[in-house]
């Protein structure tokens, strides 16, 4: 008599193989316009008015900027225990998405959701490596440091889907070809996103007239701590961070006054996949960046408020 032996597969290791199969098979869209909208994912003590906001200012960006992905927000309250699980479940889905993924490393990552809880403010995590299965963005936004109840929690969506906008235009999944294309120290990076989530924010119905003026000439108080001969491309992430993140915004207001915010927001990303950073650069705006940074620092930093001020569109 024979007998027949029948081996069960667990549903969720089914799920997984499929998944990567489903992944391998799929046509690498980096870098392109997608129909699909972004995920959103929440801790259990966060509002629904809470997701709903941050949907609504992704959508603003999206529609000036373009849709790309795949892209989620995962968005943290204040309550740890909370934090803990969203932060299981995220690495769950990362271990669908990407069955290579380690499910202890992931849940025991140094910036995990138990940090955004603790300390709030919100960041972006760009997924494109050689080693990996999945390529995607994950924006993750707090409730505190902005909250949603504050206005800078807006523009804080914007920057960081500003980022999304950036790094899909970057198609390597090698690192230091992504650093070098996007530039190590957030003088670009930062500056670019924070300048024009700022200046979308100032288009919008309702919004204070007088919202880019003040908000960027806030920044300015930055100067005061440029050190003697410092450049903004110098600073690094870190302790003196803002300084490039407040007069880098303002170096994307020049560069923008001096050539056109065509040029630099499609011109310049659309060449900076095949030019590198400086060719595109140059390609973009006539000039060197080495040119263009000493002309900001010698020639525009020492006008007047008033006078850098002017140089912003009119609201």
């Amino acid at each position: 008599m024979m007998t027949r032996i029948t081996t069960r597969i667990p549903l969720l290791l089914i799920c997984l193989i499929c998944s990567a199969a489903n992944s391998a098979n799929k046509p690498d869209n980096w870098g392109k316009e997608i129909k699909t909208k972004a995920d959103f994912y929440a801790s259990s003590d966060v509002s629904k008015f809470q997701v709903d906001l941050t949907r609504k200012w992704y959508e603003v960006g999206a529609k000036a900027w373009g849709n790309y992905g795949p892209l989620e927000f995962w968005i943290v309250g204040h309550d740890v225990k909370a934090a803990e699980q969203l932060d299981k479940q995220y690495c769950h889905l990362r271990k669908q998405k990407d069955p290579e993924v380690d499910t202890n490393s992931c849940e025991n990552r140094g910036h995990n959701f138990v940090t955004y809880a603790t300390n709030g403010n919100a960041g972006l995590n760009t997924r494109r490596g050689k080693h990996e299965n999945w390529s995607g963005f994950i924006v993750t936004m707090s409730g505190k440091n902005p909250g949603p109840q504050e206005e800078d929690y807006l523009t804080v969506v914007l920057h960081e889907y500003f980022h999304v906008y950036q790094q899909a235009h970057v198609f390597s999944k090698d690192h230091k070809e992504r650093d070098s294309k996007n530039q190590p120290n957030p003088w670009w990076i930062e500056g670019g996103a924070e300048y024009m989530a700022q200046l979308l924010y100032s288009r919008q119905p309702d919004v204070s007239p007088n919202h880019l003026r003040i908000k960027m000439g806030q920044k300015l108080r930055s100067i005061t701590n440029l050190d003697e001969g410092e450049s903004i491309r110098d600073i690094p992430y870190g302790k003196r961070g803002h300084i490039a993140y407040d007069l880098g915004a303002w170096f994307i207001a020049y560069l923008i006054h001096e050539t056109s915010e065509e040029a630099f927001r499609v011109k310049f990303f659309k060449s900076l996949n095949k030019k590198g950073f400086e060719d595109a650069f140059i390609h973009s705006f006539g000039k060197s960046s080495d040119v263009f940074l000493r002309k900001f620092h010698n020639e525009f930093l020492p006008l007047a408020k008033e006078d850098k001020l002017n140089i912003l569109p009119q609201e």
